[in-house]
């Protein structure tokens, strides 16, 4: 999946589907959409500050819900649950208010649970999902490949439309056919016969 479609999908198509699963490119993609629009926002927001922090606010709610859609079927196609990326925020939560009401360590220790748990996401965004379907849908790299195949593949010769390949040819040279068993080919001349007679015949 290349640029343009994974913003697409994901902005059009699934802006806020939360089923199914979500192949890598597809994720990555629209994390880089989200960054290049950040990054406009950020130095638009220099230039005119007020203007700048409402329309931050509002492109940033407005990608919010995609987001964490595709975050969540990219979980999917690891098979894991799509609120996985809220252990983050929940650790770092959870930290904060350990530390309002001064628990000293524990505070400490979920704030680094939570940097560390972001890091793990970041290695399961990054890796390879679970081949052939799971209990999310079917594999999003075999859909695609199955849709590809009779594009990329064009029929030639000795292949059927649906992309199997008809193996008459080898039949036909692996079985001689009657006439040539009985000592003659398709144009009746007999084994030794000239096909063209002439004073000798």
């Amino acid at each position: 999946m290349d640029f343009k479609t994974a913003v697409r999908t994901c902005l059009f198509r699934k802006y806020s589907d939360f089923k199914g699963r979500a192949s890598r490119s597809e994720f990555w993609w629209f994390v880089l959409f989200g960054a290049i629009v950040n990054s406009f926002l950020g130095i638009f927001s220099n230039a005119s500050p007020q203007t700048g922090m409402l329309a931050s606010g509002i492109v940033t709610l407005m990608l919010l819900l995609p987001h964490l859609a595709v975050t969540a079927r990219r979980l999917h196609d690891a098979n894991l649950s799509g609120w996985v990326q809220a252990s983050p925020l929940g650790l770092a939560a959870l930290g904060g208010l350990a530390l309002h009401l001064d628990f000293g360590t524990s505070a400490y220790m979920c704030i680094m649970l939570a940097g560390l748990s972001g890091l793990g996401l970041l290695v399961l965004y990054a890796r390879r999902g679970t081949v052939g379907p799971n209990r999310f849908g079917p594999d999003p790299l075999e859909d695609g490949a199955a849709a590809a195949a009779p594009a990329d593949r064009p029929a030639s010769a000795g292949a059927n439309a649906d992309g199997t390949t008809d193996n008459g040819w080898a039949r036909l040279a692996s079985k001689p056919d009657d006439t040539r068993a009985q000592g003659r080919d398709d144009s009746g001349v007999k084994p030794g016969q000239r096909a063209v007679p002439d004073k000798r015949d």
